[in-house]
C-alpha cells in the first residue's frame, strides 16, 4: 500500500475497502482498520530511510559531543541511569533544558541525543540528556520513573553544575516526547520539590493519550494493563500541568503522530498552557528534531522564546 492511498479514501485515512475482506474492514479506531492503525504508528511506513537519519542523529551527537565535552554522571542505581551535562563557558544560574530521546521506546541513547546543543549553548543555556531504559530493559511505568528521577536530580544539583533550580525545562521527541509529557504531569510536592518544578516543556511528535497507541503494533511489544495505561497518557491528566508548553509536530508525521500533536495543543490551549504549536514543514518525523541543531532554526527559536534566553 502507497502511503498516497493510506491518506486518501474514506475519512482521509482509508483504502479500497471494498476489496479488503469484512474483518479487514473492521474498524479498530476512529476510522482506522487494523492495518491502517498499525501503519499509522509505523515510522518506516512514512519515512523508510529511518535507519539513516536515526544514525544520522548519532553521527550529529558525536561531533557535539566532540567539540563541547559533556560530565557525565550518575542519577540513580543503575549502569544506565547517567546523564551528559553541557555546560557553556562562564554558566552561573543558567537555564537548563532536560532533553529526552525518541526511539519508539525500544532505540537509542544519550549518545544519540546531544545534537540539540546549539539551540540553547550559545545563548548560556545549560543542556542535560539522561539515558533510560528501553521496553526490552524494563517496563514502561519504569522507564517513565527514570525520566522523573533524572529530572528530580536535575532539580537538585543544578547549581553544582553553574545551573539555576528555578529554570528547568524538558523536551523530546517522538516517545521521548511521551515520556516527557509524563514528566510534566509528575507531583513534584511528593517527591519534595516545589510543584512548579518545571517551568515549560517543548514537545515534538510525541503521543499523548496511548490508547490507540497500544491498539497498534505498538502493543504487541509494549505491554501495559488499563491503568498504566491511563496514569501514562498525558491527555487524561491535563489538570496536573502547570507550566507554558509547545507541541511541534512535523508536516510530513505519520498521521496519528500529527492527530495526536494537534489534539493535544487544542487541549492545551483550552487549559491556557499552550505557549505555541507549529507545524514544522519540509521535515518529516526524524529530521523535525534535528532543526535544535541549527541555533537559527524554526524550533531553535521557539525553545529559545520558552526559555527566554
Amino acid at each position: 500500500m502507497q502511503r498516497r492511498h493510506f491518506i486518501s479514501g474514506t475519512a482521509a485515512l482509508g483504502v479500497a475497502s471494498a476489496a479488503l475482506p469484512a474483518r479487514a474492514q473492521q474498524k479498530i479506531f476512529l476510522d482506522y482498520t487494523q492495518e491502517q492503525l498499525d501503519q499509522a504508528y509505523d515510522q518506516s511506513f512514512w519515512t523508510p530511510q529511518l535507519n539513516e537519519l536515526q544514525a544520522d542523529d548519532g553521527r550529529f551527537s558525536a561531533e557535539i559531543r566532540k567539540a563541547t565535552p559533556p560530565r557525565t554522571v550518575p542519577y540513580g542505581k543503575a549502569d544506565i541511569e547517567q546523564l551528559d551535562i553541557f555546560v557553556p563557558p562562564n554558566a552561573r544560574k543558567a537555564p537548563v533544558f532536560v532533553y529526552f530521546h525518541g526511539g519508539a521506546w525500544l532505540f537509542n541513547s544519550r549518545l544519540d541525543g546531544s545534537f540539540p546543543a546549539p539551540a540553547v549553548l550559545p545563548r548560556g543555556g545549560i543542556m542535560v540528556v539522561p539515558d533510560f531504559s528501553n521496553v526490552k530493559q524494563a517496563r514502561l511505568p519504569d522507564i517513565i520513573e527514570q525520566c522523573r528521577a533524572a529530572t528530580e536530580w536535575v532539580a537538585r544539583n543544578a547549581e553544582s553544575f553553574g545551573g539555576d533550580p528555578g529554570r528547568i525545562f524538558i523536551g523530546g521527541h517522538s516517545s521521548g516526547a511521551h515520556l516527557t509529557s509524563c514528566v510534566l504531569i509528575t507531583d513534584w510536592l511528593q517527591r519534595g520539590l516545589p510543584a512548579d518544578t518545571v517551568k515549560g516543556a517543548l514537545l515534538m511528535s510525541g503521543m499523548y493519550e496511548l490508547h490507540p497507541a497500544m491498539l497498534s503494533s505498538r502493543g504487541k511489544y509494549v505491554q501495559i494493563t488499563k491503568e498504566e495505561q491511563a496514569e501514562a497518557s498525558a491527555m487524561r491528566h491535563l489538570d496536573r500541568i502547570a507550566c507554558p508548553v509547545a507541541v511541534a509536530w512535523a508536516v510530513s508525521d505519520s498521521i496519528e503522530f500529527r492527530r495526536q500533536s494537534m489534539v493535544f495543543a487544542s487541549a492545551l490551549r483550552g487549559m491556557g498552557r499552550l505557549a505555541s504549536r507549529t507545524e514544522v514543514f519540509a521535515a518529516n518525523h526524524f529530521t523535525e528534531p534535528r532543526q535544535l541543531g541549527d541555533p537559527d532554526s524554526q524550533l531553535s527559536g521557539i525553545l529559545r522564546s520558552l526559555m527566554n534566553i
